[in-house]
């Protein structure tokens, strides 16, 4: 082997182990940091107040009092029904009230701010005649929305049931677990409504965790290439129109629309069918522009009053918007606010025009 040859070997050799040394620093800081986050990383706020329920998942405890949950001062706290109320509900509305029952995810529970804050309770303090039932729940889908309502909410005399959900609401519907836990499925069978996997699995320690520190974990560089490599991202097809694999799901809510519908008729009760934005919705957002011609066409074709919150905030600067959301991509308690006052000006209006359909936000 020739002096010239023998000194490319050489350097070849070194090369390519400081090569693997980087690689091997790389990857050791790459652990490093991600153990470093997964031991850092909190369980979801919900795990604090809720436990398991072979009908729903999960659903909130009762009379539980948290002042701090979501920072100093911050508290949660639910009634002996595991609303997120101050009071207990009587079955009866309590005379000269008028009952309304507010449905929906942590969007309507009020992740992120006092019991008080949430739009919900602002409803109530915006017009004393309203008695307000915060049946919030973080987490849910339109199916366990529908689920608990019929199981909890049913029940409770009300005049009003407002019917609350952001996009994410309908494709949670998709599949049985959510962040690691269990959860009922809906399905359509001869134009009814079924539900299937129940009683809900129990959540195993090894899914909890992976679902807490899935974020972290996902950080890491070897993850992140076989994701690259194995990933089939699904493209909503253009103009908003909802994909195909969706259009199971807008069946689904379809009957569910269709039967909160007939039970609020039969309880005497208006049903009230409201989309909330999240941060994604001021500007153009294709999914949510299908569901929302979805839910409009659900509205006309039932004759229900639809309010849309996506709407509403389009109609703001910018700057405004900026308020209405949280670090945490929640309602902060502006947002709260305005949902607030956007939806009592519409109750207003249906109180007095008794006009069903879209009602139009100023």
């Amino acid at each position: 082997m020739s002096t010239l040859a023998k000194v490319a070997r050489i350097v070849l050799i070194n090369g390519g182990i400081l090569v693997a040394l980087l690689a091997l620093l790389e990857g050791g800081a790459s652990l490093l940091l991600v153990a470093n986050e997964v031991r850092l990383t909190r369980a979801h706020a919900e795990q604090s107040y809720s436990s398991y329920d072979e009908t729903l998942g999960w659903v909130a405890l009762p009379n539980v009092n948290l002042p701090d949950l979501y920072g100093k001062g911050v508290y949660l706290r639910t009634n002996a029904q595991g609303f997120r109320n101050d009071h207990e509900i009587t079955p009866a509305v309590p005379a000269g009230k008028v009952r309304a029952i507010c449905s929906g995810d942590s969007f309507t529970l009020g992740f992120g701010v006092n019991n008080d804050q949430a739009w919900c309770q602002r409803l109530a303090a915006l017009d004393t005649r309203l008695e307000t039932v915060n049946m919030g729940q973080g987490g849910y889908g339109v199916d366990q929305a529908y689920l608990w309502y019929l199981r909890a909410g049913r029940p409770l005399e009300h005049q009003v049931h407002l019917f609350a959900f952001i996009t994410d609401d309908f494709l949670r519907m998709r599949s049985d677990r959510f962040l690691g836990y269990g959860k009922p499925l809906l399905d359509v069978r001869n134009d009814s409504i079924v539900v299937t996997n129940r009683p809900v699995p129990r959540t195993t320690w090894v899914t909890l965790f992976l679902a807490v520190k899935g974020d972290a974990i996902g950080n890491l560089n070897i993850v992140r290439l076989v994701q690259r490599v194995f990933r089939r991202d699904a493209v909503l097809q253009g103009g908003g129109v909802m994909p195909s694999r969706d259009q199971g799901l807008g069946r689904i809510a379809a009957r569910v629309f269709e039967h909160l519908a007939r039970v609020n008729r039969e309880k005497h009760s208006q049903l009230v069918l409201v989309y909330l934005p999240g941060t994604g919705d001021y500007r153009s957002n294709d999914a949510t522009t299908a569901w929302r011609g979805f839910v409009r066409a659900e509205a006309e074709r039932l004759g229900i009053p639809f309010v849309d919150l996506v709407e509403a905030i389009r109609k703001l600067p910018p700057t405004e918007v900026d308020d209405l959301f949280a670090p945490h991509q929640h309602f902060s308690v502006a947002g709260n606010e305005f949902a607030a006052r956007t939806l009592s000006k519409a109750l207003e209006h249906l109180g007095h025009t008794r006009s069903f359909g879209h009602v139009e936000i100023q």
